[in-house]
């Protein structure tokens, strides 16, 4: 293309070609689309859901209902876009690390390190699934996503391009490194490499709130001196480093009065007192940790020790331990040993060798969920690249530890594991979960369940909806995703290819598959108090209104199937549609 002379150009042209390099000139992270069985399948077929009644179990009517999903997490997230949109508080997933070395399948095919589309692959892969990932959180919902070097900087900027729909560099919250394997990757040429990332973004950064960690044992024995209000530590008054001149911090700059003997301090003078100012050892002007008003607050709360040394006296304010610590961007600590808290518990766990590849640590995760709803006593944890239970385990602990209401959502298929013979869902990651729920023995020793229930689904598709009869067929198998919603997972009455009714502590949910059977439902409901939420089959939006006048206990009606219909319209033409590059 020939270069552009721009000398003679008008102020008018010149104005239209820099329009047209704006649209054409754009920062950000393009790729190849490419085509994924998953999804094509619901271009033609809808996934809804199958409650697996054998696989669900209960230890306690009014335990928590965790939820259990087997089957591929793009048609696990479709149906999550009805069920919880805007109802999740975190996102944790650990998706494949798309390493080349056959760990990751797409469209059934390993995708091997000589792959040339090996990183459009894995975007058009993460793309789909965080896109719908997105609808499933509160607005103060946050999304954390583990990663190592292979895929970090093209994640990175998956999750900060500001086109695409996704999060955007406004919102990520930080990215924390954490030491998960101390000795080092013994397969790397040059570095170790010893250490993987923690990605936290969040929905809408101005609501998000990151909570402080617990301290450590070495962090609570630095507060080694007590007083009849609590432990604290000595920390020196006078200011040092940045900040810490009376240029700069001139109101911060002043003399303290002090007696020894009577024990008093105060910013005037006073018979018998000394006067000390923020002089460091080389004789430099500093200034106090904070100003005079501040400083005779701490006074009067007893928080000023002033010491005498041999130079003379020393200003310290007690620094009085907290519950926890604001949390650092490097996370170093044994407990985040991927082998000695992942492969080895699981092993112990699920009494087998080398059961999974790489498990989180149990530690890494708890903590890393901690921070976000360490006081969200009954927030909803969604993982859709589940894998090995760490993420469910880690929010039973989590509850076990204050007694919360946390409840979990794990989905991952039920493939192969990597050539092993064993399923990944129904071998590896459910029978963890059972046996942490219910508790399981480790060489004779009793390990105590951490307690909960859990609802087991699979996913399963459904021809599109092309005649009546199809969207009757539909709602016949829908009645599981609404229940999921409503979280009403007891059954009351199941009058087949009728309504059925479902119930939790608080509230009913009626369904009615076929409209001449309202009279019938509303006299089973009748005999019940508890506020109800009614779906009712029909062809289009609409319902008769008169029908349920005379249920007093009625919450709501809904006609089906085609509030979940729209659902499914939404999104899906939202990730078929060509994206803006």
């Amino acid at each position: 293309m020939p270069k552009k002379d721009f000398q003679n150009w008008s102020k008018e042209k010149l104005l239209h070609e820099y329009r047209e390099l704006l649209k054409r000139k754009k920062f950000g992270i393009v790729w190849e689309d490419k085509i994924e069985e998953v999804a094509e399948q619901c271009k033609i077929s809808l996934p809804v859901l199958k409650d697996e009644k054998t696989k669900s179990f209960s230890t306690g009517k009014n335990g928590i209902n965790h939820i259990f999903i087997e089957g591929d997490n793009y048609h696990a997230l479709s149906v999550l876009n009805y069920t919880h949109k805007k109802k999740v508080d975190v996102i944790f997933i650990d998706p494949p690390y798309n390493t080349g070395n056959r760990s990751w399948r797409y469209n059934n095919d390993y995708v091997e390190k000589e792959d040339h589309f090996r990183h459009s692959k894995w975007l058009s892969f993460m793309y789909k699934r965080l896109k719908l990932a997105k609808n499933l959180l509160k607005d103060d919902g946050v999304l954390i996503v583990t990663i190592d070097d292979y895929e970090l900087f093209t994640l990175g900027m998956l999750l900060d391009d500001p086109k695409i729909g996704l999060f955007g560099e406004q919102n990520r919250i930080g990215i924390v490194c954490v030491e998960s394997n101390p000795r080092g990757r013994t397969s790397n040429t040059f570095f170790a490499t010893s250490h993987e990332y923690y990605f936290y973004y969040a929905k809408n950064i101005v609501k998000a709130k990151i909570e402080n960690l617990p301290l450590t044992l070495e962090q609570k024995l630095a507060f080694k001196f007590e007083d009849e209000i609590s432990s604290y530590r000595l920390l020196p008054f006078r200011r040092s480093g940045g900040l810490s001149t009376p240029e700069e911090r001139p109101n911060s700059h002043y003399p303290i009065f002090y007696n020894e003997k009577m024990g008093k301090i105060d910013i005037e003078p006073f018979k018998n007192s000394i006067k000390i100012l923020p002089i460091d050892s080389s004789g430099r002007k500093r200034v106090w940790r904070q100003t005079r008003p501040s400083l005779m607050e701490a006074v009067g709360r007893g928080d000023m020790v002033i010491k005498k040394n041999g130079k003379g006296y020393v200003v310290y304010m007690k620094d009085r331990i907290k519950e926890g610590r604001k949390a650092k961007t490097i996370w170093v600590n044994p407990k985040y040993d991927a082998s000695s808290h992942g492969t080895v518990l699981l092993d112990k766990i699920l009494d087998r060798r080398k059961a999974f590849d790489y498990p989180k640590s149990l530690y890494a995760v708890l903590d890393a969920l901690s921070v976000l709803v360490a006081n969200k006593k009954e927030a909803i944890i969604l993982d859709f690249f589940a894998g090995s239970g760490t993420t469910g385990h880690a929010v039973l602990e989590l509850n076990k530890r204050d007694g919360g209401q946390r409840q979990f959502i794990l989905c991952t298929d039920n493939q192969d594991n990597n050539g092993s013979g064993t399923k990944i869902a129904e071998d590896i990651c459910y029978p963890r979960i059972k046996k942490v729920i219910e508790g399981y023995s480790v060489n004779g020793k009793k390990i105590v369940g951490l307690g909960g229930n859990l609802r087991y689904y699979s996913t399963k598709l459904i021809g599109n909806i092309k005649t009546d009869n199809d969207k009757r067929v539909f709602t016949s198998r829908c009645g599981e995703m609404l229940c999921l919603a409503e979280a009403t997972f007891d059954e009351v009455i199941n009058k087949k290819g009728l309504f059925a009714i479902y119930e939790n502590q608080k509230q009913m949910t009626g369904i009615i598959f076929d409209e001449d059977a309202i009279s019938d439902f509303k006299k089973e409901a009748k005999k019940h108090k508890k506020p109800i939420v009614v779906y009712v089959f029909s062809y289009d939006h609409s319902y008769n209104e008169e029908d349920f006048e005379d249920l007093d206990n009625l919450k709501v009606v809904k006609p089906i199937p085609e509030v979940i219909l729209n659902v499914y319209r939404k999104i899906y033409k939202e990730l078929y549609k060509p994206r803006n590059l």
